[in-house]
């Protein structure tokens, strides 16, 4: 140990010599052949074998970090893309559904042809009382005026206008306990009155009452509007008969109707852009 301590820079200075032998003869890919090349090559090779195996296991992590930094932002790029084509999607199919809207409502027009009518966009329904009233719009600027007529787009009575404001309108729908609207079956003639009842409306149903005892009545009669009452042109759809029952008493009867027009998912309405206080009893349906 006295001897290694006393020559350490001689063994220093020959560990670096080695050292340098080594990497002269790994990067030019020479080794010495004489006698003390052997004997160098004894003492480099392992030196050799283990810097190239470093190196190599160096390299190879490089390689390993730099394939991971690709392949994440290889996922990147894809959850992108991803939510990209997810956004494009949903809107294709917001106008595809507007689009049927649309058709429907241009349907409507064809139905009632003799009607002027101005369509509509509903901007806000209340969650607590959304088959009651909602609010669409167009207002006093587009022409609206209390006690305008609103249709859905299957057809159907949705209700009638109330408060107007300068750019919006509230709708009372049939199913509000202040509807009721003049009515007659379609098959027979005769009529009653078509009302909204807090009763019926979780169930989306309406109720015709005052319908005379000898009336005949059928499930599956349609309903429609009659001139005997203010706001409504004879002849637009309100629903169908699903049950006839006695009134006690014995003089009248009543029936539950369910409604033509849908209230489960609205976006658009057609607002008829005229009064009928008093409306000609004359239905009002295209006759071709």
């Amino acid at each position: 140990m006295e001897f290694l301590h006393k020559h350490k820079r001689l063994f220093l200075a020959f560990g670096i010599t080695i050292c340098l032998v080594a990497i002269i003869i790994t990067i030019t890919g020479v080794a010495p052949t004489s006698f003390l090349g052997r004997a160098f090559g004894y003492v480099v090779t392992p030196i050799q074998r283990g810097a190239s195996s470093a190196t190599t296991w160096i390299g190879g992590r490089f390689a390993v970090l730099a394939q991971s930094e690709q392949i994440l932002s290889e996922n990147r790029a894809l959850r992108d893309e991803n939510a990209r084509l997810r956004a494009e999607n949903a809107r294709l199919q917001r106008l595809d559904e507007e689009s049927i809207h649309l058709h429907n409502l241009f349907n409507m027009r064809q139905r009632y042809p003799h009607l002027p009518m101005e369509g509509a966009r509903i901007i806000g329904q209340n969650p607590n009382d959304w088959q009651s009233r909602f609010i669409i719009d167009k207002g006093e600027n587009h022409g609206i005026l209390p006690n305008m007529i609103v249709l859905g787009e299957d057809g159907g009575v949705l209700g009638r206008i109330g408060q107007v404001g300068a750019n919006h309108a509230q709708v009372i729908s049939i199913m509000d306990n202040g509807f009721g609207a003049a009515a007659r079956n379609a098959r027979t003639e005769e009529v009653g009155t078509v009302r909204g009842r807090l009763d019926l409306a979780n169930d989306g149903l309406m109720r015709m009452d005052y319908i005379l005892a000898t009336a005949r009545f059928m499930v599956g009669d349609e309903i429609i509007t009659s001139a005997h009452g203010a706001f409504f042109p004879p002849g637009l759809s309100l629903g169908t008969v699903t049950e006839v029952h006695p009134v006690p008493g014995g003089l009248t009867q009543y029936a539950i109707i369910q409604p033509t027009a849908s209230l489960d998912r609205i976006d658009f309405v057609l607002i008829v852009m005229e009064l009928f206080e008093d409306a000609p009893d004359t239905d009002i349906f295209d006759d071709d």
